[in-house]
């Protein structure tokens, strides 16, 4: 499943949208993220560990590595 997909059904089941996510990570990074910019990572899976971390933390879920 691609990260957009699985972050998106997760921001559902929270009640938490895609731009609440974006304006958090701008206050956590103290620099600008649009919902598009953060979309466009997402999309295309070119979202940084660090800015998942931060993603995990402000939706108050565990970012997991598995390795298959």
């Amino acid at each position: 499943m691609r990260i957009i997909t699985e972050l998106k059904e997760i921001l559902y089941h929270k009640g938490l949208s895609l731009k609440f996510v974006a304006e958090e990570l701008s206050k956590k990074l103290d620099k600008p993220y649009s919902l598009a910019n953060l979309s466009n990572k997402l999309r295309n899976e070119t979202i940084t560990y660090k800015e998942m971390k931060l993603i995990a933390e402000i939706i108050d879920c565990k970012l997991e590595l598995v390795n298959n």
